[in-house]
C-alpha cells in the first residue's frame, strides 16, 4: 500500500460505507454529486506533524489506512480540526462507527462511477491532510504562465488572478459572521431570534448588519473597490465568477439587514437576487442542492464558486459540478 496518502481502494470503501453522506452527526451533506466528489476524506489522527490529533507513533501505513479516515463535508472537516478538545480521536472513532453502522451502503455501480472521479481529481488539502475534489483551504494560489506570449503580460495576468484571490480571502474574513450563523443555526432558529421569540447569543456577531451600509463598508475594506483594475488582465468568466462571489457576500448580508428591519428572518435561499447570482455560474442542480441545505448552505455555495474560480484560473483540472 502506498504510504504517501490514502489508497483509492480505501477511499472507495469509505465512500461505499458512507451512504453518500457526511459523517458529522445530523449533517446530510452529500459526499458526491453525480460523478463528482464534493466531500473530503479526513484523517482522524492527523496526516502530518502540526495537524489536528497527529500521533508521531503511528506508522505511515496506519496513518493513511481507512480505519484512520472519515468522510465529511468541507465545513465539518474544518469544525473538527479547529476544535481538538471537543473532537478528540476517541469521539471521532465513535462518530465514524455510528455513521457507518447506520448508513445505507452505496451500490457498487455508484462506487465505480465515483472511482473515476477520484482517480482523476483527488488532491491533498487542509491542515489534517484531507482529500477533496473541489475545496482548497489556502490563503494564496499559484498560477502558471502560458507557454507563449509576452512575458510581462503573462506576469501581469498572473498577478491579477492572485490579487483577485486575495480580495476573495479578505471578503471571506469580512463576511465570516454571515456564513457562521448560517452554518450553525437553522432558518427557523434564526427567525425565532429576529421575531424576538428566542435569544441566540451567537447572533450577536451579526448585529453590525443592522446598519445598511455595513456590507458596502466590508466590501470596500476587503479591497473590492479596486478590483476593477484587474479586470483587463483576466478572462471574462473569471471576472464574472469573482463578481458573483463578491455580490453574494453582499447580498446575503443585506438579507440580514432586511431581517432586522422586518423583524423576521429573510432567508437568502428564497431571495431571487441570490438565486440569479448562483445560477450565473453554477449548474442548476448544484444551486438547488445548496438551497436545500438547512445549515451550511451558504458555505457550500461559496465553496462551489471558489472552485469555479480556481478551475478557471488554471490551478486545477476542470470537472463537472
Amino acid at each position: 500500500m502506498p504510504t504517501s496518502g490514502p489508497s483509492i481502494t480505501d477511499i472507495k470503501l469509505l465512500f461505499a460505507k458512507s451512504g453518500n453522506r457526511c459523517a458529522f452527526p445530523k449533517c446530510k451533506a452529500p459526499m458526491a454529486l453525480d460523478n463528482t466528489l464534493v466531500g473530503e476524506v479526513c484523517h482522524i489522527k492527523g496526516a502530518r506533524p502540526g495537524s489536528a490529533r497527529y500521533n508521531s507513533a503511528q506508522s505511515a501505513t496506519e496513518r493513511h489506512h481507512r480505519d484512520n479516515l472519515i468522510l465529511m463535508c468541507p465545513t465539518h472537516h474544518t469544525v473538527i480540526d479547529d476544535d481538538e478538545i471537543s473532537y478528540p480521536v476517541e469521539r471521532l472513532l465513535l462518530i465514524k462507527q455510528d455513521h457507518e453502522a447506520n448508513a445505507t451502503t452505496v451500490p457498487e455501480e455508484e462506487v465505480a462511477r465515483i472511482a473515476i472521479s477520484l482517480q482523476q481529481n483527488v488532491s491533498t488539502v487542509g491542515q489534517a491532510g484531507g482529500l477533496s475534489a473541489h475545496t482548497v483551504h489556502a490563503n494564496s494560489i499559484t498560477v502558471q504562465a502560458g507557454e507563449a506570449g509576452n512575458g510581462l503580460l503573462n506576469q501581469r495576468q498572473i498577478q491579477a488572478v492572485e490579487n483577485l484571490w486575495q480580495i476573495l480571502r479578505r471578503l471571506s474574513a469580512e463576511f465570516s459572521s454571515v456564513v457562521f450563523v448560517d452554518t450553525i443555526l437553522l432558518p427557523k432558529e434564526m427567525d425565532s431570534y429576529f421575531i424576538g421569540a428566542d435569544d441566540h447569543p451567537m447572533m450577536d456577531t451579526i448585529l453590525e448588519f443592522r446598519d445598511m451600509r455595513a456590507a458596502v463598508k466590508k466590501i470596500s475594506a476587503a479591497g473590492g473597490d479596486n478590483a476593477t483594475t484587474e479586470r483587463p488582465f483576466v478572462s471574462q468568466r473569471l471576472w464574472s465568477i469573482y463578481f458573483v462571489i463578491q455580490a453574494l457576500y453582499g447580498r446575503s448580508a443585506l438579507m440580514l439587514t432586511n431581517s432586522f428591519k422586518q423583524e423576521r428572518y429573510v432567508d437568502w435561499r428564497s431571495d431571487s437576487g441570490c438565486d440569479q447570482l448562483l445560477r450565473a455560474v453554477l449548474p442548476a442542480h448544484v444551486v438547488e442542492h445548496v438551497k436545500t441545505l438547512q445549515v451550511s448552505g451558504l458555505r457550500s455555495a461559496m465553496d462551489y464558486l471558489e472552485d469555479q474560480f480556481l478551475t478557471e484560473a488554471g490551478t486545477r483540472k476542470a470537472h463537472s459540478a
